[in-house]
């Protein structure tokens, strides 16, 4: 499912970069609505981010990418702004891979917030295209172009907003929440540990479930065993439906 899933993820993107190309195109005839910046600097895209985000009445969402360290960058010192709007009613979504979770900034933004707050932050493991969009009806997006290398665009266009709503609602549905991402380590997210998680949810006996993964009913356990504490979880059915909530299992994992 992963694999099917970046494979939509990357067919979107292709899908939002054409539409905004050709809304370059035919930008001639509505120059407010399209502005394209060719390599802009930090600080010209921290000062049009929040000249943008100074706008929001609804909401505002934003995606880090690691691969866009520029972007990351400079959108990474907005956190402050947006946890002050997401403290006034704006609903704020916040979504990055996980080495965000190394930007000290992004940190200490990862505490409760008053109860009419609405600031959430998770992280995905697949790619995923760097954006901000506010109150969908505006966006800054910086991406690869072709030939024309990498530019900064802030556009109205409906077309391209829906097809970047879109994109985001993609990735944004099956990313974990940035709490509890941080409360697995690297092991409970290796290949080895996944391949077990899914036999715990197959129904089969640990006899066989080790004999498929080739390891030990020992080892298979001992496995188990790291697992559940991992997790958090007193039984194999509750370590499922954690795995799931943390990303590491598909949704319809416990239901096969």
């Amino acid at each position: 499912m992963g694999d099917e899933l970046e494979q939509t993820l990357l067919q979107m993107r292709a899908l939002v970069e054409d539409a905004v190309s050709k809304t370059r195109q035919r930008a001639g005839a509505a120059q407010s609505a399209v502005t394209v910046v060719t390599d802009p600097s930090d600080e010209r895209i921290r000062r049009t981010a929040e000249r943008l985000i100074s706008t929001a009445r609804r909401s505002v969402t934003l995606a880090l990418p690691s691969c866009q360290a520029t972007m990351s960058g400079a959108l990474s010192g907005l956190l402050d702004r947006l946890r002050e709007i997401s403290a006034v009613g704006v609903a704020v979504r916040v979504l990055g891979g996980p080495e965000i979770l190394d930007d000290r900034n992004v940190r200490r933004h990862l505490v409760p917030l008053p109860p009419r707050a609405c600031f959430d932050v998770r992280i995905a493991e697949h790619q995923h295209q760097a954006v901000l969009i506010v109150d969908e009806r505006m966006a800054l997006l910086r991406a690869e172009f072709g030939r024309a290398g990498a530019q900064t665009v802030t556009f109205r266009v409906p077309i391209v907003l829906r097809a970047l709503d879109a994109l985001f609602t993609g990735a944004w549905s099956t990313a974990t929440p940035a709490q509890s991402y941080r409360r697995v380590s690297a092991r409970g997210r290796s290949e080895i540990a996944r391949q077990v998680l899914v036999c715990l949810t197959s129904g089969n006996t640990d006899e066989a479930s080790a004999q498929s993964l080739g390891l030990s009913v020992r080892t298979y356990r001992r496995h188990v065993a790291e697992l559940m504490q991992e997790l958090g979880a007193v039984s194999r059915f509750q370590a499922g439906v954690h795995a799931v909530e943390l990303g590491l299992l598909a949704p319809g994992a416990l239901a096969a």
